[in-house]
């Protein structure tokens, strides 16, 4: 166990959530978004959601980029071809973190995201890579200035936090809903205020996100159990 964390460490971490569970439960506190939910997820492409209130989403995702299709030239509608992240081998370094992902240069693309739900923050706190790095460039280097990281306990389990300021070259996974604060100007991001981020330390999810006087917040609940198809099923 890492004590003491260093910068370094929570980018490794902040990159490392496709490597570091295939399930995971949680609950969401009521937001401004919506009065709360509860949430399995299943990789690949397994989701359920139920919103406090009623509201049930389920998703099954046969293969990688389902539903996308795409045309050669002239030719029929086809599939897009794809991979699911567990094909993708990294680097890790001593403390099981890692330390580098390999360019996506042969072979179809790597499917990055978890399930959807509502908007693309949701991808981006189950996979925050953009608190590391471009989430469009495995290979880009730092584009968040991190600070005043500490270890912290958040609903009984061990997290890392950090305040987060974005620089110019901050990369979101979607710049419609960032994970932090500003905005996209002439293809340069221009910072908003620094924003408070966790990472919970066996998954890499981030469970805890405060940006300009809104906070989402997630109490994991079960990692790595064993998920029923019949869950993913209306």
């Amino acid at each position: 166990m890492i004590e003491n964390p260093s910068i370094l460490q929570f980018r490794r971490l902040a990159q490392s959530s496709p490597w570091r569970w295939t399930s995971v439960e949680f609950t969401r506190s009521p937001d401004r978004f919506d009065t709360g939910i509860h949430a399995w997820i299943r990789r690949p492409g397994a989701m359920r959601v139920e919103v406090n209130g009623g509201r049930v989403v389920v998703h099954k995702a046969s293969r990688p980029f389902d539903g996308a299709m795409t045309r050669s030239n002239n030719g029929p509608l086809l599939p897009v071809q794809g991979r699911w992240p567990s094909t993708v081998v990294p680097v890790y370094d001593a403390d099981g973190l890692v330390e580098s992902v390999p360019p996506e240069t042969h072979g179809p693309s790597v499917e990055w995201d978890d399930p959807m739900f509502d908007d693309y923050l949701w991808v981006a706190m189950l996979n925050p890579v953009e608190l590391a790095r471009s989430a469009h460039d495995t290979t880009s280097g730092p584009t968040v200035d991190l600070s005043q990281l500490r270890v912290v306990t958040h609903h009984g389990r061990t997290a890392w936090e950090a305040i987060a300021t974005p620089t110019a070259a901050y990369d979101p996974r979607c710049d419609c809903c960032p994970m932090l604060s500003g905005e996209f100007v002439e293809d340069e991001w221009i910072p908003g205020p620094p924003s408070t981020v966790r990472l919970d330390v066996q998954t890499g999810i981030c469970v805890y996100l405060e940006t300009e006087g809104s906070a989402r917040d997630l109490d994991i609940l079960s990692v790595d159990t064993a998920l029923p198809d019949a869950l993913f099923e209306k």
